[in-house]
């Protein structure tokens, strides 16, 4: 079966600071000179990032506040269903009040909200946003408003962010502080996170020496016609205008099109950008997977250049782009694609790369980083974290010399063409599915998942049927009070197709839930020999139409309770996944 939908898919100066002063008002960290504002460069908030030391992070809130903070998620319905790509993706996030203590030095009160787009929500340690002057207005902490606590949820090893915003810094680029801290909430240890500095246009203030007009945050964004309206503005005076002008760059012929980019894009800098995320093998990221970024006006000449954000899965494997990708470039989006096929831009991007790998690499030192950094995150390391720590460094060690020989026999200059650009990643409907069933409850995870309870099942997917020679269904308790029902067919010799529906536990009772994201979410998976044992997640269950339903006829919640109805769901792929 065709997969029909991928997954979205230096050690710092320390600052000597009197406590007395660490909360000060606007203003006191910075100069107005002719009129002109003039930034500092970062030294007060210094030793907040100081790589070479574990950091400390408490947080208190109310109990109440803290387990609503916890479970506030957004689902891939919000983010591909209804409305997709018309707009930047809402937060579902609210702000509490609590107290911080970090590293020993009060914040007082400050505001505390959860963060993340997906693949790094969870309720078990969620990463979190201090908004240091929403409850005390005008504050600040070591001169910053806000700070930033990533779980690197997708990161055992805990130091993959810093070792990737370490990278872009080294290369030059505007790019975040980043340190390791162990987080306490409510006197829950979370275990250790990233401290990344809020990359805003005080971020770009502090390093360029003025703040942009304009920002954008990209959260799968590109500058293609469709896909603008999902960049979002952090600035007052973003109104598009520049990511107009790229998208329409970008159609210029290959005669005029690197002539027609520089006017609005600062090319040399992207060539840096772009080479420094493929060598980060950063498949999150912009050129990857048009995700995770941000661009904001040079205040110079006022010319694009990007920020690399979310970078936890940089340094995930030797070949980050997938197995038939090379892996000395991502080209997923639009301006990686085009410029991968122009000979000039080609030929600079890869001049910029072996820029990168003979001047700012520096293997010995990158894997000393990761020795330091093991030492602080091991005692809060268990066998997941232990093992994502020894393949980081794996990783780091073979990734210069898996650059260098993808050149060997063939330059990295010759001739690769990347696949066409993907479609549009929205939703649609490619097919259905019922299933009648009879079951026990508490026979998930317990039963034969394979013939347990009776099911008579009916899939069509684009266009295609899929008999069945033997069907189970179970349901039972999936833990964080949610309930699950799973249905699995055989449909060829090893080979099985799925469908599973959660939602919470309080809505098993006789009656139809429906399958929106809200109440409840469906997923179609499947396993063949060429998985590997695995289930893989192929599409989600649902309607565009609102009407996909999981109707029990019988329902309880007792082991040994009879659940019996029927499934049916619109099955939702993406032309583009």
């Amino acid at each position: 079966m065709r997969l029909l939908l991928s997954s979205v898919p230096a050690v710092l100066l320390l600052a000597s600071c009197d406590p007395a002063s660490l909360v000060v008002k606007p203003g006191e960290g910075r100069d107005s000179i002719g009129g002109q504002d003039t930034w500092d460069t970062g030294a007060a908030s210094a030793a907040l990032f100081d790589g070479a030391v574990l950091h400390e992070l408490t947080v208190t809130l109310p109990a109440a506040d803290w387990e609503v903070l916890r479970h506030q998620a957004r689902t891939y319905y919000d983010i591909l269903g209804e409305g997709c790509m018309e707009g930047p993706f809402e937060s579902p996030y609210t702000w509490f009040t609590g107290e911080a203590v970090f590293d020993g030095e009060p914040l007082g009160a400050v505001g505390v909200r959860k963060k993340g787009l997906i693949g790094s929500v969870t309720p078990d340690r969620p990463s979190l946003k201090i908004d240091v002057n929403r409850v005390q207005e005008g504050a600040t902490f070591h001169g910053l408003t806000k700070l930033v606590f990533n779980n690197n949820n997708q990161d055992g090893s805990r130091m993959r962010s810093c070792l990737a915003h370490g990278l872009f810094a080294d290369a030059g680029l505007v790019a975040p502080r980043c340190s390791l801290t162990h987080v306490v909430v409510n006197g829950e240890d979370l275990g250790v996170y990233s401290h990344v500095e809020s990359i805003d246009a005080d971020l770009v203030a502090r390093q360029r020496g003025a703040a942009p007009a304009a920002m954008y945050e990209g959260t799968l964004s590109d500058f293609r016609q469709g896909w603008m309206a999902t960049f979002e503005p952090e600035t007052d005076g973003a109104d598009g205008r520049e990511i107009a002008a790229v998208t329409e760059a970008l159609t210029a012929p290959d005669g005029e099109l690197l002539a027609r980019l520089g006017a609005v894009l600062d090319l040399d800098a992207f060539f840096t950008f772009w080479a420094a995320e493929s060598l980060a093998g950063h498949w999150d990221g912009y050129n990857g997977n048009t995700n995770n970024f941000f661009v904001y006006t040079d205040p110079a000449d006022g010319r694009l250049e990007f920020i690399a954000g979310g970078p936890d899965a940089a340094f995930d494997g030797r070949t980050p782009f997938g197995r038939e990708a090379p892996v000395w470039v991502a080209a997923t989006s639009a301006l990686a694609n085009r410029l991968i096929r122009h000979d000039e831009a080609r030929a600079r991007y890869t001049a910029e790369m072996e820029r990168l790998l003979d001047d700012v690499w520096q293997e010995d030192a990158r894997l000393a980083q990761v020795d330091a950094w093991t030492e602080l995150v091991e005692p809060w390391a268990g066998r997941w974290e232990l093992g994502a720590i020894r393949d980081t460094r794996e990783i780091v060690a073979a990734k210069e010399g898996d650059i260098r020989s993808a050149g060997a026999d063939v330059p990295l200059g010759a001739a690769w063409t990347p696949p066409d650009l993907r479609g549009a990643f929205c939703w649609e409907e490619i097919g259905s599915v019922r299933i009648d069933f009879s079951t026990t409850w508490g026979s998930y995870p317990r039963g034969d998942l394979f013939t347990g309870g009776e099911a008579v099942s009916s899939y069509d997917i684009e266009g295609q049927s899929y008999p069945a020679t033997a069907e189970g269904v179970s349901a039972g308790d999936a833990g964080d009070g949610r309930a699950i029902w799973l249905s699995i067919s055989t449909i060829a010799p090893d080979t099985f197709l799925g469908a599973y529906v959660v939602f919470d536990l309080d809505r098993l009772a006789p009656g139809a839930i429906q399958i929106d994201g809200e109440y409840a979410e469906g997923y179609l998976i499947y396993q063949d020999p060429s998985t590997n044992g695995e289930w893989v997640t192929a599409a989600y269950l649902g309607s565009t139409g609102g009407d996909a339903t999981l109707t029990f006829t019988a329902a309880g919640g007792q082991q040994g309770d009879v659940l019996e109805g029927v499934l049916e769901a619109a099955v939702l792929g993406s032309p583009g996944g």
